[in-house]
């Protein structure tokens, strides 16, 4: 009795044990056929483009290296900025905001004023030559004109002489004339001559002395101050290494001037930068949401303002991009400049279609097809697709809502 009573037990318990198994398997199965399968339906559909960006003013007024640096006689070609005063400090025009190399002016200007002084040396003395030279030629002109009148007794005198003693004397006396011609032509062309250099040192001393004036010039004014009220927000530099900000030990030029900005707050972009790829799908005034990083993700709404017509190309980006700048159109006074941002810009949007996961969508051939279940079987049919973004396509004919479609390729099906 007590054997036929285990028996009985243990069938019960392994009869249990393998419902149980059979229970887990169908679960485990069912779940896994439910989790690869996707069931059509209705939505708001939104094509949009990803990218990160900055929050900037549309307008500003620029705190610029002054336009004495744009002088090339001075080769000032770069210059560094030695002091600058905390982004974001509040200025009054007038106030002090940055310092550049006054130190580099200094050498450069004391290398023009010795190039000054060997100039004006050179001057003084070409004058004091001069006037030694012209005397002396003078003096000899004149000595010249004295010994012509004794030729030209002579040539009197001979009258009275034999008509050889008269050619002679005549020869003589018309050579002194040539002579004294030749010597007052030299005069001339050594005056001439003496002019020309001396007007040529004279040039020098005035160009290098205006050079040295801007100097000081350059010197005063390297010492930058606010043109109006507002806020600093330091400028940009831009190069293969892509858009980074200045600071103190940067260098700045006539090609990148601008050392800081006074933004004017009541305008406020997000300045962003798109891939050539995506750049010809985006137009001025689409639609777009900005995140702001600072204020936990706060979206705002803006519109794209204006897009660059030149790439360039950037580091952290495969291909060339494109500078756009998206306009906030929402209000807060909480936004700052520099802020980072991360938008998203609606390319596409239609309301209530049939959506799917690009992961079920397949193609072949050019036709686009998905893998459909019904009544309990699988089978091919082809649809054709619209728009889609990084997640879903929108089906414009093939299916209807309510379908069940597969997420993958099932095995025991060619396609």
């Amino acid at each position: 009795m007590i054997r036929k009573l285990f028996k009985r037990k243990k069938t019960i318990y392994i009869a249990v044990g393998g419902l149980v198994l059979f229970i887990a398997v169908v679960f485990f199965f069912g779940k896994k056929i439910s989790s690869n399968v996707y069931k059509v339906k209705r939505e708001n559909f939104e094509a949009i483009i990803s990218c990160k960006g900055e929050i900037q003013s549309e307008k500003a007024v620029f705190i610029t290296i002054p336009d004495i640096f744009g002088d090339r006689t001075l080769e000032i070609y770069e210059t560094q900025i030695k002091d600058l005063i905390p982004e974001g400090s509040i200025v009054k025009k007038g106030d002090y905001v940055a310092l550049l190399d006054q130190g580099r002016i200094k050498q450069l200007k004391q290398a023009n004023e010795e190039s000054l002084k060997k100039i004006l040396f050179n001057y003084n003395d070409a004058k004091i030559d001069s006037a030694v030279d012209l005397v002396a030629l003078r003096d000899g002109i004149e000595q010249f004109i004295f010994d012509l009148k004794y030729k030209e007794i002579e040539l009197e005198q001979a009258a009275f002489e034999s008509p050889a003693y008269q050619r002679k004397a005549q020869m003589a006396y018309e050579r002194a004339l040539r002579q004294l011609d030749y010597k007052k032509r030299a005069y001339q062309m050594t005056q001439k001559s003496l002019r020309i250099q001396v007007a040529r040192d004279e040039d020098w001393v005035k160009r290098l002395t205006e050079k040295d004036n801007k100097y000081q010039i350059a010197f005063d004014e390297a010492r930058i101050t606010a043109p109006q009220d507002g806020m600093v927000i330091y400028g940009r530099t831009f190069g293969r290494g892509g858009s980074r900000k200045l600071g103190i030990g940067s260098n700045v030029s006539m090609q990148n001037r601008v050392i800081a900005t006074l933004p004017d707050l009541s305008v406020l972009v997000s300045e962003t930068y798109v891939e050539e790829i995506y750049i010809s799908k985006i137009k001025v005034g689409d639609s777009a949401r900005i995140y702001i990083d600072a204020l936990k993700n706060q979206v705002k709404i803006g519109a794209i303002s204006s897009i660059s017509n030149v790439g360039q190309e950037m580091t952290g980006f495969d291909s060339k991009v494109f500078k756009v700048n998206i306009r906030i159109s929402s209000e807060n006074n909480k936004i700052k400049p520099a802020m980072t941002t991360n938008n998203e810009i609606i390319i596409d949007k239609e309301e209530n279609v049939l959506v799917i996961p690009r992961a079920a969508m397949f193609e072949k051939s050019g036709k686009q097809y998905v893998y459909i279940k019904e009544f309990g079987k699988v089978s091919i049919r082809d649809v054709e697709c619209g728009s889609q973004n990084e997640k879903f396509v929108v089906v414009k004919s093939g299916l209807k809502e309510g379908d069940k479609i597969l997420l993958s390729k099932p095995e025991n099906i060619e396609g």
